[in-house]
């Protein structure tokens, strides 16, 4: 038996070399081995809670990577994805200040793994709490015609946690309102954003709360006229030329179920008696419940006053318009004076206006007929001489006609 066994030792040796020879050329040329390097792999950091609940917080960026090269067979290299390939690092145990924490990775299937960095360092800070102040920023503008009204915000500062370095730089909390043509009350909660001095937004750190309740009043403008509310007497030889405030408007704010109601804004209310002089002073705007001023709530009031001067006109009796004379009559006027004077009392910019040329005297005949009257002549001058006139008189006041028959 042993024979038979040594005479086929020889064709079992070439046939098992013959299978490596086959084995070797298909793994180096059908499967070879291959390398392959992924970039950028995130490292995620085990036991971060833990060290949360410690006291314990990272500092800086928790951002790091590694680079990870795997080697083996093309095909087992070839089934492992990137979302495969996992590296760790286990904070826990370690203490305050710079730490080099070790990185673990772990891919599936027969491979041989290599990473770089093997060791990351890490900054640890003890966890703090500190109020901030809330800060509300508003970008845009309402709709043309209406405004921002008073804003309100809730809460106005909030709690930060977090490394007290990264804690320690946040210097406000912020929060943004974009606005395009609103019109309506805005009132609703925004993301709250923890910015440092240059206004970047602090990473690491945690807001115990995360929103902020807004209510930003949009109040519609209008333009209204001013109207003084005013009382005022000249004195003996005196006359109020103007009464007039500036600005004679003014700009109001308010919801708009108010603002439609209000066609203008009074003045508070003064009284001068006896006044001579020009007065000028500051005055008060009388704002009904709701509404609000653009500019100032207060108006400069001018009062300015003429003295007043008389002046006596001489109108010849032939100049005296008899009106209205039944036919068959005439006018005696033997009694009445040579000349009639009309006294005007004015400031002088009215007499200016004033002559004879543009005095009037009227006397009205109408139903009158033959007998002897007194009659009050009537005085006409133009309408604005007369509108701004203080006094104006006839003197006599009245005349004494005849009225006879032509034949006579």
């Amino acid at each position: 038996m042993s024979n038979f066994n040594q005479k086929n030792l020889m064709p079992k040796i070439f046939a098992i070399f013959f299978a490596l020879t086959i084995w070797v050329y298909v793994m180096s040329e059908i499967n070879p081995r291959i390398t392959k390097d992924e970039q950028n792999i995130p490292v995620e950091f085990l036991n971060a809670e833990e060290m949360l609940q410690s006291g314990l917080a990272i500092k800086g960026e928790t951002d790091h990577t590694i680079r990870v090269r795997i080697v083996g067979r093309r095909d087992e290299v070839q089934r492992i994805t990137r979302g495969q390939i996992r590296a760790t690092a286990d904070i826990l145990g370690f203490r305050p200040g710079i730490n080099n924490i070790p990185v673990e990775v772990t891919v599936p299937g027969e491979v041989e793994v290599d990473w770089n960095p093997r060791f990351i360092r890490v900054e640890l800070e003890e966890i703090i709490s500190k109020q901030k102040p809330v800060n509300v920023v508003i970008e845009g503008a309402p709709r043309r015609g209406y405004t921002l009204g008073e804003l309100q915000h809730e809460p106005t500062v909030v709690w930060v946690e977090g490394a007290e370095s990264l804690v320690n730089s946040v210097e406000v909390v912020e929060a943004t309102i974009k606005l395009s043509e609103e019109f309506q009350n805005i009132n609703t909660s925004y993301s709250l954003r923890p910015l440092n001095s240059r206004k970047e937004e602090v990473p690491n750190v945690r807001l115990q709360t995360t929103h902020v309740n807004v209510n930003l009043p949009i109040d519609q403008l209008k333009t209204v006229d001013i109207n003084p509310i005013v009382e005022v007497t000249a004195a003996e030889g005196y006359e109020i030329n103007n009464i007039s405030v500036e600005p004679s408007t003014v700009t109001i704010r308010g919801q708009q179920e108010i603002v439609d109601t209000v066609e203008n804004i009074d003045t508070e209310a003064i009284a001068i008696n006896n006044i001579s002089e020009n007065i000028s002073r500051r005055v008060s705007l009388n704002l009904p419940e709701g509404i609000a001023v653009v500019d100032s709530t207060e108006v400069n009031l001018a009062i300015t006053v003429d003295s007043l001067v008389e002046e006596i006109f001489d109108i010849a009796r032939d100049n005296i318009n008899f009106k209205n004379l039944a036919p068959g009559l005439r006018i005696d006027t033997n009694d009445i004076p040579n000349e009639l004077q009309v006294r005007i009392l004015a400031n002088e910019t009215v007499l200016e206006a004033v002559n004879s040329d543009n005095i009037n005297i009227i006397i009205d005949m109408e139903g009158l007929e033959e007998n002897q009257y007194t009659v009050e002549p009537v005085v006409e001058v133009p309408f604005l001489i007369e509108r701004r006139a203080k006094e104006i008189q006839l003197i006599p006041k009245s005349v004494n006609i005849r009225v006879i028959s032509e034949n006579s």
